[in-house]
């Protein structure tokens, strides 16, 4: 994925001063709108990104001869997520737009053993914490429609981050973003959802009190799959804009980006 996305990058870079041409072809099949206005077929912008969620376990390992855990549906698992990423896009026909990020990521996941009973201690165990950093890649599109008034939009994101620090880590998601809003004067309101589908992998050695270093493999995923978003974005001119999203429910979520087009 990563040479995937090298060569987009790529390709996208060496075709920027073409494109800040007035005869640019971008988007093909302009006729399907007639003389209707679209955007500048170029954008690079800025996203920052949180999150707080809840996880699932799906699978959970230790190394420890002679006790093991009890029902993991017992444990409560938390994720905090901050992610920052560049992004180079292109509306290649006048309802599509592909696009894709190169960012980093700071993620700090909590497994809370205290509810679990454990067969072979006299005692509960307490947090197994696993705080890591790296890389994401990502590619994705978005298909939209809308009117002066109105418009309507699904995104779909495909993401995989490798993760570094003491353990031997990686996510991999996918989003998907449907939104449908109003357009007044330079405003967009709108409102969706959020659709998260990841698989987070740590394995490696970390302490667990009061039992010391231990060695551990764990697979997660999201308890909620999805969550309600509203959101707003102001265009300063054909160039500029900026957009916020908030995300509400079982899971959190905030967005700001800023898109510069030509």
């Amino acid at each position: 994925m990563r040479r995937w996305m090298t060569s987009l990058m790529m390709s996208l870079t060496l075709a920027m001063p073409a494109a800040s041409l007035a005869d640019s072809r971008l988007p093909f099949m302009q006729d399907m709108v007639g003389d209707r206005e679209l955007p500048l077929p170029w954008g690079i912008g800025i996203d920052y990104y949180t999150m707080d969620q809840k996880y699932d376990i799906e699978y959970l390992d230790f190394n420890l001869l002679g006790i093991s855990l009890g029902n993991p549906e017992l444990l409560s698992v938390t994720n905090d997520v901050q992610h920052f990423d560049l992004k180079l896009d292109a509306w290649v026909l006048p309802f599509l737009n592909i696009f894709g990020l190169v960012g980093h990521l700071d993620s700090k996941t909590v497994i809370d053993l205290s509810r679990a009973p454990v067969e072979g201690l006299p005692f509960p165990l307490k947090e197994l914490s696993v705080d890591t950093n790296g890389t994401v890649l990502g590619l994705g599109f978005t298909l939209a429609y809308g009117t002066e008034n109105w418009f309507t939009s699904l995104t779909t994101t495909f993401t995989n981050t490798d993760l570094g620090g003491d353990f031997d880590s990686s996510v991999k998601s996918t989003t998907v973003q449907p939104r449908v809003g109003l357009v007044r004067n330079n405003w967009q309101f709108w409102v969706g959802g959020l659709y998260l589908d990841t698989e987070e992998k740590h394995s490696g050695q970390t302490p667990l009190e009061p039992l010391g270093v231990i060695d551990f493999d764990v697979v997660l995923g999201g308890a909620n799959d999805w969550n309600f978003a509203i959101g707003a974005r102001h265009e300063f001119s054909k160039k500029a804009s900026l957009s916020f999203e908030i995300g509400l429910g079982e899971r959190d979520h905030t967005l700001f980006n800023y898109n510069y087009r030509f």
